[in-house]
């Protein structure tokens, strides 16, 4: 009776397992009267035996599980650093002519792709201008070859614009001079597409069917049902329109496979509408912001910014909106896009002086709130440039904030006289922009028609034409790229287990970071809150060590992850207690396994006697 005694001390100080004594003693008095029993009460005695000795390896401690929770959403922002641009990078390698205005995606493995226009006679193109594509592989992290898009043109080619659909199929219109499939020798807009799993393209298409005048500068967007949408401008006289330029649409429906009839989208506009600039929303709803001469709702005769949605629920198009409202100069090259709950944004460049912007062009930013149907006031992105700014690429990343490059003539921290790229950010939370950034740092002549896209980790892409001379590129047009990273996110350090632990050598492993190129492990004797002054006992570039623990004690851990940008804030603290068995735990284990022999000798002997009643 005694070991039962020491067997439910036993189970309350370590809080695993509880038993009713009483059930014991009716357990042991049912043992006596059947066989079958006896049998199932010596098995049960060893299993809480064993479940017994395995607790006695997994007691915790409770000051480390408090400071373990607290630590929980605990981010060290001392270890946070800026984001940073990388090197520049040429894309067009394989080019020997002029390389020119670059189109730009990224998909969601982290994949970019490029296309351009390009001279280059490559793999058969012909001196013509020619539609060229590349990708940067995330996997190997390396430029894949060039690939020639238009195959099937033999005249010129023209402005592509690239999208990527979920499935990372790529997506590519542009203009083209050929007569090809019926086209005519007037410019239309062509579309071809690759797949992403047999890296093939389709044959062309030609989407300007309905147009008999020219059609150019195509805008293309994919939406999340596999929709292609396309925008551009046309000089047809269809469904009324006239023979000035309007602004044309269609879409490719992923359920049928086929394009749906060209729309057209300026029907308010009575003068020249061009420089269309489309994006689609997360409900399908279609967004396109246009340069027009009209003088529409007062906007005057001078060049303005209108707008238009294709509202999906009603499947009809809204009545123009115009932006610039502000201005009262030219304004042009509109580029727009839209975010998560369909908040519309828009830049563009602008002649005004209005906010003191001054009287050369400017960029100017405007937002429509989705909730209320209405435009915010308009805003200068370009208020450190003196000279003139223009041609912008807006785009907006998953948390809403608005990231815009454009081309600029000022001699701005150190860039010079000659056309740059600049970059600037407006952050959702604070509504503020940030200061202007120089992204062609290493460009010494000029940098032209930047496109712009953010990936899922807020990393920013830029591409864009430019003369300078720079890694054997020529001192022709190349297409030059860049990117900046953020410091990676905090990894997630596993339990370790078992916990306390008998061993010196323990496992210690966390999840593997995007981005991350260095892991810096970090153990302590106490909690750690920050890693100052704290030595990291390794540097790997896995997420896994086996750490080799110099004696008993608790031993805390933190990971740290980091790139070229600079480092991840604090992982959670995760501990380990490392101890010999204690002489108390001895004595208890011993005389439970001492217990469990006397009962099953005392049940050995009574079932004989049974036996011999019996």
């Amino acid at each position: 009776m005694g070991n039962v005694f020491i067997f439910r001390a036993y189970c309350t100080r370590f809080g695993k397992f509880r038993f009713n004594l009483n059930e014991i003693k009716n357990l042991k008095c049912d043992c006596m009267k059947n066989k079958k029993t006896k049998l199932s009460m010596s098995l049960s005695v060893l299993l809480i035996c064993f479940l017994l000795c395995a607790s006695a390896l997994n007691t915790q401690s409770t000051k480390a599980l408090l400071e373990e929770e607290q630590n929980q959403y605990l981010t060290d922002f001392s270890y946070l650093s800026a984001w940073k641009w990388n090197t520049t990078e040429v894309v067009s390698t394989g080019s020997t002519e002029f390389s020119e205005v670059p189109s730009l995606d990224i998909d969601t493995a982290g994949n970019i792709h490029i296309a351009w226009r390009d001279f280059t006679d490559y793999a058969g193109a012909g001196p013509d201008g020619d539609i060229f594509y590349k990708q940067w592989d995330s996997t190997s992290s390396t430029w894949t070859s060039t690939e020639v898009v238009s195959t099937e043109s033999t005249a010129q080619s023209y402005n592509p614009s690239l999208g990527v659909d979920s499935a990372g199929d790529v997506h590519i219109a542009w203009e083209d001079w050929t007569d090809y499939a019926g086209a005519g020798s007037d410019r239309d807009i062509f579309y071809k597409r690759k797949n992403a799993s047999s890296l093939s393209w389709t044959t062309t298409e030609i989407v300007s069917t309905e147009s008999t005048g020219d059609s150019w500068d195509p805008s293309l967007a994919v939406d999340s049902a596999g929709d292609i949408h396309v925008a551009w401008g046309d000089q047809t006289d269809y469904a009324g329109s006239g023979t000035d330029w309007d602004i044309f649409y269609k879409r490719w429906d992923s359920s049928i496979s086929s394009w749906t009839t060209t729309e057209v989208v300026s029907t308010e506009s009575t003068l020249a509408s061009w420089e269309s600039s489309l994006a689609v929303d997360s409900a399908g709803n279609v967004h396109i912001g246009w340069q027009d001469v009209t003088d529409y709702a007062g906007a005057g005769i001078d060049d303005d910014i209108f707008y238009k949605r294709w509202d999906a629920f009603s499947s009809s198009w809204t009545t123009t909106e115009v932006v610039s409202v502000e201005s009262t100069g030219d304004t042009y090259y509109p580029s727009l896009g839209v975010d998560s709950v369909g908040n519309v944004f828009l830049v563009w460049q602008d002649t005004t002086n209005y906010a003191g912007a001054g009287t050369d062009q400017d960029i100017f930013y405007r937002r429509r709130d989705a909730s209320y149907s209405s435009w915010a006031t308009t805003e200068v992105v370009s208020t450190e440039s003196t000279v003139y700014s223009e041609y912008p690429s807006l785009t907006v990343d998953f948390a809403g904030n608005v990231h815009v490059a454009w081309v600029d003539l000022s001699n701005y921290d150190g860039s010079g006289t000659d056309h740059d790229i600049f970059y600037k950010r407006r952050n959702a939370p604070s509504s503020s922009w940030t200061l202007t950034e120089v992204v062609s740092t290493e460009s010494s002549s000029n940098s032209d028609a930047p496109s712009l896209v953010v990936d899922i980790n807020s990393n920013i892409h830029v591409t864009w034409q430019d003369t300078t001379y720079y890694a054997g590129s020529g001192g022709d047009k190349d297409i030059f790229y860049k990117r900046s990273i953020d410091p990676p996110v905090a990894p997630t350090l596993a339990f370790i287990v078992p916990n306390p632990i008998e061993l010196t050598d323990i496992f210690l492993d966390w999840n593997s970071v995007f981005g991350a190129t260095t892991y810096y492990l970090y153990r302590s004797t106490s909690f750690i809150w920050s890693v100052e002054g704290i030595i990291p006992i390794a540097t790997v570039s896995v997420s896994e060590y086996n750490d080799i623990l110099p004696s008993e004690g608790f031993y805390y851990y933190v990971v740290v992850a980091e790139n070229f940008a600079g480092n991840s804030s604090l992982s959670n603290c995760q501990y380990i207690e490392y101890k010999l068995p204690s002489l108390d735990e001895f004595v208890i284990v011993s005389s439970l396994i001492l217990g469990t022999f006397v009962i099953l000798f005392v049940v050995m002997r009574t079932r004989k006697k049974f036996v011999k009643v019996n």
